[in-house]
């Protein structure tokens, strides 16, 4: 089953990029059994999600525009979240998956977005926590993602947003949605 797609990625990407969606792949499958999702379209997920991460900018604002997305201001100023839009499209108009949790898995698994599915957690957190991740604070990530998949989102949300801020890049809406989402999810079920 994920035989063509593991040979789709080598072809297409960078060795650090391919091993990155092999880790992602397994640390997918390992959350989805732990936290009560399907784990053959947590790895699938995990396979494909940075398919078109290193695709040139040019093609990616192709195929995301071919998928019926206008890109906002904000987005053509942030060129590093057009791979989760373009590996969406990639996947559903070219590969032929419909399988709307992995299509949704990937467009959303760097910016997250308001009231993100279980299996869209998966993903997000799978990217956030594999093996291959070396961030400060990653071991903390990995066990909060163990436990509380909300509560390893509002971290690792905060991280996200603390470094672009410190880097004086654009922030996607849907991170600051997603963290708010998060936020008021995470103290109403606290109380």
């Amino acid at each position: 089953m994920y035989e063509e797609y593991i040979k789709l990625i080598k072809e297409n990407l960078s060795e650090y990029r391919f091993h990155h969606s092999m880790c992602v792949a397994e640390r997918a499958r390992e959350l989805a059994k732990k936290h009560g999702a399907d784990e053959n379209k947590a790895y699938l997920a995990g396979i494909l999600h940075d398919i078109t991460k290193e695709m040139p900018i040019d093609e990616q604002a192709k195929l995301i525009e071919e998928n019926g997305h206008t890109l906002t201001e904000t987005e053509k100023s942030n060129t590093r979240v057009y791979h989760q839009m373009s590996g969406a499209a990639y996947i559903k108009n070219v590969l032929g998956i419909t399988d709307e949790e992995i299509i949704g898995s990937v467009r959303y698994h760097s910016t997250g977005h308001e009231n993100m599915t279980l299996f869209e957690l998966i993903i997000y957190l799978a990217d956030f926590t594999s093996e291959d991740r070396s961030y400060p604070d990653v071991d903390i990530m990995r066990k909060k993602t163990d436990e509380n998949l909300y509560d390893a989102m509002l971290y690792s949300l905060s991280y996200t947003i603390q470094s672009v801020a410190k880097e004086y890049r654009t922030l996607h809406p849907d991170t600051v949605l997603c963290y708010n989402w998060v936020l008021n999810y995470t103290n109403s079920n606290n109380n």
